[in-house]
């Protein structure tokens, strides 16, 4: 239904309602007022009214109920429907005030309650073709099956237009909302007709001593359901509590490790939130498997513990070598969960996200709808996740790029109803990627920010500001025919040449530091220095620490993924980075890293170029190297070489 015709769909039917519960409440009156009933129809009224007070909330759903439909039934089998219609519309405002609904409310309860009464009673006599039993012949034991006729009569109708209501106020099926807030109630409406029945027989043996006997054993029975399923609710809340304590206590450790990755912050928490979200969308229901796809979508990059951050963090694609090792993560983060006696099935997910809907997955090559609910869920978001997230190969994509890839791989990768059910609520079903960020993030964060501050306070100015390039230039090669050429020297020489030959706008010399097991730029010239000077980088992030860990040539990589700013947004903006290793034997004397403000700005020829002079590059800086240490101050960093055990980390 269109959402501007809902309220006026449901103003409609509630109307209709109230005007009916009242004509027929009305009626009933008017039938009492002029009727020769006994006055103990009073008494039960009241006490229909009063048991309707104490009720008692059934665990694991969402109602609750009393005893208060025994007295009601019991009323209407023994002194007819009109005085259920009267004793139920004083109920309905009773509970109306009690929960201070507004007006509206309050007269369709009134309305709902009577009328639902009313024609179950009326079912009850035409059916029996008897009238009231206070008097006349003893009920035979058919009665039994008038009884549960007029007792469904009463939960169909009470519960249907209920029903109806929520499910046109909500938008929701009506058949849904019935299941969950009503089908649940059946049996405490079985049990109230039994008691009625009992209650219409002791009347009709000893009167209100019936009344004197039953209304205690009644009490005992509430005061005792009630303490039982106050345990059951307790019980409940603390095996709830343990359940959010355990799920944050793994949000905080998977958002710890995914916060290592400088690039990819809260990926995880964002891919639970939207994987949760589009559960719900296709109609998972079901509470084991909602939390089983909470967890695994926290938990389903747990395996890449076992992948080389090399592969991990690489600026470019991966070698099929490289992609066999990094679809062990599933598999490998299944068996790690297994050990872990999760109460609802974790493990499949995780170990089947990468699974396609053709059957070209990994780990197990599942098909179709062999592939976990779950895990066909979690891979699309986690996809649309990482299309749309800065990634150490590229940049991220708009959200219709990545839809559009969704798009094409709708029926071979992905579940096509999934992809259609993400598509047409995308934005709802995704959290933004600038919302606030977990408290394990931005610790992390702030340790990196401090350990960077800290360092560069004791960064020693690598290039004189405001000294043109070809007097640093002439002084670094008088001191390099002096014999004194220093890592600055040999920087501002090597940028003097190189920009001649090689077209660049900026040029950074990155040495590792053993200490910190971190690449740190010692030289920096051309545009933006200041934000290189000092940069330091772990040994296997961003473009120069897989070019130093792998010994190989990275050519028009993202510079941001070095930078740590969009460097897009920069005036002149650097569009393409190469790194290139100096290695000397079997250690790294420093990473040389060329930018320029044109977007795959670096050809075959340049590579060629640079890995003709890398091997001189690389000497003339370990001497420059050696020279430094010769003279430096005790507070100076060295630079020394880094032997080579191995690109795994």
């Amino acid at each position: 239904m269109a959402e501007a015709t809902r309220p006026a769909a449901t103003r409609l039917f509630v109307g209709s309602v109230s005007a009916a519960g009242l004509a027929a409440v009305a009626y009933s009156v008017s039938v009492l007022v002029g009727s020769t009933l006994p006055g103990e129809w009073v008494l039960f009224a009241l006490l229909t009214i009063g048991s309707g007070m104490l009720t008692v909330k059934v665990p694991s759903i969402d109602a609750r109920v009393s005893v208060s439909e025994a007295f009601a039934f019991a009323s209407v089998l023994l002194f007819g429907p009109h005085v259920g219609v009267v004793t139920l519309a004083l109920e309905g405002l009773r509970v109306s005030f009690r929960w201070r609904m507004n007006a509206q409310q309050t007269l369709f309860n009134f309305a709902n309650l009577a009328l639902s009464i009313g024609i179950a009673g009326g079912v009850f006599f035409a059916a029996s073709g008897s009238g009231p039993l206070y008097h006349g012949a003893a009920p035979t034991a058919v009665v039994v099956v008038y009884l549960a006729l007029m007792t469904a009569t009463y939960f169909g109708v009470n519960s249907a237009l209920t029903a109806v209501v929520v499910a046109l106020s909500s938008g929701r099926p009506l058949r849904a909302v019935w299941l969950k807030h009503y089908w649940p109630l059946i049996p405490s409406y079985i049990a109230g007709a039994s008691v009625s029945l009992l209650l219409v027989l002791a009347y009709r043996e000893v009167h209100l001593l019936a009344i004197a006997l039953i209304i205690p054993l009644l009490l005992v029975c509430y005061l005792t359901v009630r303490s039982s399923y106050g345990r059951l609710e307790d019980e409940k809340a603390h095996v709830g509590q343990l359940n959010r304590l355990l799920l944050s206590t793994v949000e905080t450790l998977a958002t710890a490790i995914d916060a290592k990755d400088e690039v990819t912050h809260d990926h995880v928490r964002r891919v639970q939130q939207g994987t949760l979200a589009l559960a719900r969308a296709v109609g998972v229901t079901d509470a084991p498997l909602l939390q089983a796809i909470e967890a695994a979508a926290l938990l389903h990059d747990t395996g890449k513990i076992a992948v080389p951050e090399h592969i991990l963090n690489k600026p470019g694609k991966l070698t099929p070598a490289e992609f066999e090792k990094m679809k062990r993560h599933a598999p490998i983060g299944a068996d790690i969960l297994s050990s872990i006696e999760f109460p609802y099935p974790v493990v499949p997910i995780v170990r089947h996200h990468h699974e396609n809907w053709d059957g070209t997955g990994y780990p197990d090559r599942l098909r179709g709808e062999a592939i976990p609910l779950g895990a066909r869920i979690l891979s699309v978001v986690d996809c649309f996740d990482a299309l749309t997230s800065d990634r150490p190969y590229r940049r991220r994509m708009t959200d219709a790029e990545a839809l559009a890839i969704l798009r094409a791989r709708r029926g071979t990768m992905y579940d096509p109803a999934i992809v259609d059910a993400f598509i047409a609520d995308y934005a709802r079903i995704m959290p933004a990627h600038e919302s606030a960020p977990h408290p394990a993030t931005r610790a992390i964060g702030d340790a990196r920010a401090l350990d960077r501050a800290e360092h560069e306070r004791c960064e020693t100015t690598t290039a004189v500001r405001g000294t043109t390039d070809g007097l640093l230039a002439v002084t670094s090669l008088s001191r390099a025919i002096a014999g004194e050429a220093r890592m600055a020297d040999v920087g501002a020489l090597l940028w003097t040449i190189l920009r001649q030959i090689l077209p660049c706008e900026t040029m950074a010399v990155f040495a590792p530091d053993v200490a910190s097991d971190e690449l740190v730029a010692r030289f920096a010239a051309g545009e933006h220095t200041d934000i290189i000077r000092g940069l330091r980088r772990d040994t296997s992030a961003g473009v120069v620490g897989w070019a130093g860990v792998n010994r190989r040539l990275a050519v028009n990589a993202d510079p941001s993924l070095d930078l740590g700013v969009r460097t897009e947004n920069l005036t002149p903006a650097l569009r393409s980075c190469c790194a290139i290793p100096l290695v000397e034997g079997e250690g790294l004397v420093a990473v040389l890293s060329l930018y320029r403000t044109a977007a795959n700005g670096f050809s075959d020829d340049d590579v060629r170029l640079l890995e003709l002079l890398a091997p001189r590059l690389a000497t003339s800086l370990r001497s420059a190297a050696a020279a430094g240490d010769r003279q430096a101050k005790p507070q100076t960093p060295q630079l020394t070489l880094v032997k080579r055990a191995g690109v795994s980390r």
